[in-house]
């Protein structure tokens, strides 16, 4: 077993998160780091590894790895993840007082390395709805990373807190944020996750969601992070990934499955989003 050390990480790092997008996450053996990893399970199926045996995962799943403790994934199929990597500093030196939420020291606080070799992971689900809350969170923290605006590191330090504290609630209350109106969103973004091959229409989404266009941008907006035709854009690039190492289609194949009538149009789209060209994609990651 190996350890991970928090500088191969944060080496010249103005913020205390790192993420790691893992698409696909390939099988990964055994290893413990120095720092906090929230792990979040986006799509696919494994098997998530520990000291103390192995459990299926699948999308929602959300795992809260302290330092010290050892896990891995094995069997993987499809498994998509977000790491969110955390200085142990930011945890114990925050201005808020999070040890006096309940759940904190369950999830967050740390063990000495003698305790976490023997302490399970805490792990829970997050529905279809609070995933995309939480995905909204990580890529507003990543935007303020990117471009580092005036007073970035306030503003990254209270995203964490937010995101933090959603979890908090989530694990005390799995219903958290369950309502008519976040149904309703779900079900509109469900719908673009169902066809997002398809050319879907403006007139389409409001009429599905019986909402007005403005209700649907902010919906998109709020829940994603993103405009609707941008998420469909994403959803597209992403599925183009998994076939490019997955499968043995060739890119107008996949262009054409994944909706485009173009496939050079296609390969303009990838190339813009993974900054590669699908064929220089496949054989990097294959």
């Amino acid at each position: 077993m190996y350890q991970l050390f928090a500088n191969k990480f944060w080496e010249g790092a103005s913020v205390p998160v790192h993420f790691e997008a893992r698409n696909p996450q390939p099988p990964f053996p055994l290893h413990t780091h120095d720092f906090f990893e929230l792990v979040i399970v986006l799509n696919g199926t494994g098997m998530h590894i520990t000291n103390q045996g192995s459990k299926e995962i699948k999308a929602g799943d959300v795992f809260c790895v302290k330092p010290g403790q050892a896990h891995g994934f094995s069997k993987v199929d499809n498994l998509v993840l977000t790491n969110i990597m955390l200085l142990n500093s930011f945890l114990s030196d925050s201005d808020y007082d999070l040890k006096e939420i309940t759940g904190f020291s369950t999830l967050f606080e740390p063990l000495s390395r003698a305790v976490a070799a023997t302490q399970p992971i805490q792990s829970f689900n997050l529905n279809k709805f609070q995933l995309f809350e939480i995905q909204a969170i990580i890529e507003s923290v990543k935007q303020e990373i990117t471009n580092q605006n005036l007073g970035y590191k306030i503003q990254v330090h209270t995203l964490l807190i937010q995101l933090i504290m959603y979890l908090l609630r989530v694990f005390n209350n799995r219903n958290f944020s369950s309502s008519t109106e976040n149904t309703s969103a779900v079900s509109l973004i469900a719908f673009m996750e169902k066809n997002y091959k398809t050319n879907i229409s403006m007139p389409e989404l409001t009429d599905m969601s019986n909402m007005s266009e403005s209700s649907v941008l902010r919906t998109f907006k709020r829940i994603t992070g993103y405009a609707p035709f941008v998420y469909q854009n994403r959803l597209r690039m992403f599925d183009a990934s998994n076939q490019l190492t997955q499968t043995n289609k060739t890119v107008t194949e996949i262009a054409y499955d994944l909706g485009y009538n173009d496939s050079n149009y296609f390969c303009r789209c990838f190339r813009k989003f993974m900054n590669m060209s699908p064929t220089e994609y496949r054989k990097h990651f294959s």
